[in-house]
């Protein structure tokens, strides 16, 4: 870096700082808005060049640090879902046989999932079918069965997710936390 490049970035640094601080510390909480602030800097001295010879270097850093805080929030959420839900196996895929499974949760499900989702869940996790014999049933191919039971599932996991968090919620409101 030339001493002409280090002094723009200490005279935009400065300029800029409270701007931006400003608005990170709407979007983020304080311990996060840090880290994503030095993230933001960071890239901008990376890329001192580039911002020297930019028409307007703050709207690059409030666009850099809007995509940092993007990034950021995105990774909070997915960490958040792992907390919640944990490193369980997947709920569908570990469906004990018929005699032993919880009506209620086939009910749950049976509200949550379309009819048809619902069909092809049962039929494969609960009753045992095979991928082939479903799709015969069906009339359609094995891929297209796989395909039809995959987003079964992840539509599953979704809505079971959602209702999942709303009974934690409920829960706590009601006292069962302390």
């Amino acid at each position: 870096m030339r001493k002409n490049d280090e002094q723009y970035f200490n005279q935009f640094y400065t300029e800029s700082y409270p701007l931006l601080k400003r608005y990170v510390f709407r979007k983020a909480d304080q311990s996060e808005a840090e880290d994503i602030l030095q993230e933001t800097y960071y890239q901008a001295y990376q890329n001192i060049q580039l911002l020297v010879e930019h028409p307007n270097p703050t709207g690059w850093l409030l666009l850099t640090c809007k995509n940092i805080i993007n990034k950021h929030l995105q990774k909070k959420r997915t960490q958040s879902e792992y907390l919640v839900f944990g490193d369980c196996e997947d709920i569908l895929q570990n469906m004990p046989a018929k005699d032993n499974y919880d009506s209620v949760y086939l009910e749950e499900l049976k509200q949550i999932l379309s009819d048809n989702q619902y069909f092809l869940l049962v039929k494969k996790y609960v009753e045992g079918y095979s991928v082939e014999e479903l799709a015969k049933q069906l009339n359609i191919t094995d891929g297209a069965c796989k395909m039809r039971l995959k987003r079964a599932k992840k539509e599953a996991r979704k809505k079971i997710g959602v209702f999942m968090l709303l009974l934690l919620f409920s829960f706590v409101e009601l006292g069962g936390m302390r």
